[in-house]
């Protein structure tokens, strides 16, 4: 279902921004043409509208970044600023705050997708990453390198297996402050949209790929983990969650 209303609303916000980059545009250069078409369009803008609204109310309701960082926030106040906005800039013909209205809910679009208020996925992951690290020492104690670098002279440097590197308590300490936040510590949690891995029968392979490339509402982790990191987390999930033998 969280798929399904994520489809929803995605297309209901393309549809939106369509209709509101339109009016925008008429308001401009015809706001004759600009009042047939708020005409023709307002029984369809209303059931977007609606739409959008009950969707994305859905979506917040189940989702795992609320109250982490931000950019949620952010997005929503931009969404809620530009309502009025728009409503005074169309009612008084004010091409200026038609033009902000837009431009609100554009940049309410790019935060949402970038789950960050400048825009930038990395920077907030990072963020959200050291915060975690933060609130529990004890993941931050995790060695994180299984190679050691000795470095015994100028050019005499010896590269060795790190003896207090752990695969699996690496890959815990990157699913916790990583995965938990939608799948929960113990796998079931399932917010926004997240599957049981306690009921997973991927093979490493596959979880690796989903880790790469994402799906659905789990995005990409290829720019932020990195290979090492991956490697860790998808042992430790086969170890904690999986079935054993895989």
């Amino acid at each position: 279902m969280h798929t399904g209303m994520l489809h929803t609303h995605t297309l209901t916000v393309v549809l939106f921004l369509l209709i509101y980059l339109i009016k925008c545009v008429l308001i401009w250069i015809s706001p004759d043409t600009l009042t047939k078409f708020t005409a023709k369009t307002h029984i369809p803008e209303m059931i977007i509208s609606s739409l959008f609204l009950i969707t994305g109310l859905y979506l917040a309701y189940n989702n795992a970044n609320i109250g982490v960082g931000s950019w949620f926030w952010v997005k929503l106040g931009a969404v809620f600023l530009a309502i009025p906005v728009a409503v005074v800039g169309y009612r008084r013909n004010n091409k200026f705050l038609a033009t902000l209205s837009l431009f609100l809910i554009l940049y309410s679009y790019g935060v949402s997708k970038t789950k960050s208020p400048r825009m930038n996925k990395r920077d907030l992951s990072e963020a959200n990453f050291h915060q975690a690290l933060q609130t529990n020492p004890e993941l931050a104690q995790v060695v994180t390198e299984p190679m050691d670098t000795i470095v015994k002279g100028k050019n005499d440097t010896i590269i060795q297996v790190n003896p207090k590197y752990d695969l699996i308590a690496h890959g815990q300490s990157v699913f916790l402050t990583r995965c938990a936040l939608c799948h929960g510590e113990d796998g079931k949690m399932g917010l926004s949209g997240a599957k049981n891995l306690n009921e997973s029968r991927l093979d490493k392979n596959q979880i690796m790929e989903l880790l790469m490339n994402g799906k659905n509402t789990m995005y990409s982790f290829k720019n932020i983990l990195q290979e090492q990191e991956m490697l860790a987390v998808v042992a430790y999930v086969k170890v904690q969650f999986g079935p054993k033998g895989h």
